[in-house]
């Protein structure tokens, strides 16, 4: 009796392993920020309009105003973001977007854990939580 109820548990455990999500294996594709969180509190990305964010291979790249980017690094859900360039043009885009441009690149070099859970992207790290979903 004992080795069949044994037998049922290792069943179930194979079954109800076989329904969880599969590992991710690549966050590579275009994300579109949905909101930020930092120590300066929430903001949604409405004022800086669509900011669409790249991340191919060990690079990562966008455009608020300026177009962006840098190297990523992840491994597993852990991420080092790597120094962040950015081009200095005036933009003609809302008043605040410049403070707005800095402060998302700001949060972003904070980042250091990795995680998609039904089709929402996070990137968080001290104090700050970026949230993306899939972008065109």
């Amino acid at each position: 009796m004992r080795k069949i109820v044994v037998s049922v548990i290792a069943s179930a455990a194979l079954v109800l392993s076989g329904c969880a999500n599969p590992p991710i294996e690549s966050f590579d594709g275009n994300w579109l920020l949905m909101s930020a969180t930092d120590a300066q509190g929430t903001w949604v990305d409405g004022v800086a309009g669509a900011t669409l964010v790249t991340i191919e291979d060990d690079h990562i790249s966008g455009q608020i105003c300026n177009n962006w980017g840098g190297d990523i690094a992840i491994t597993g859900s852990t991420v080092v973001v790597g120094s962040l360039y950015s081009t200095k043009m005036a933009c003609d885009k809302p008043d605040g977007i410049m403070d707005l441009e800095m402060r998302f690149l700001d949060d972003l070099s904070l980042v250091t854990s990795i995680e998609l859970v039904d089709g929402l992207l996070s990137l968080t790290g001290d104090a700050v939580t970026l949230e993306f979903v899939a972008g065109e």
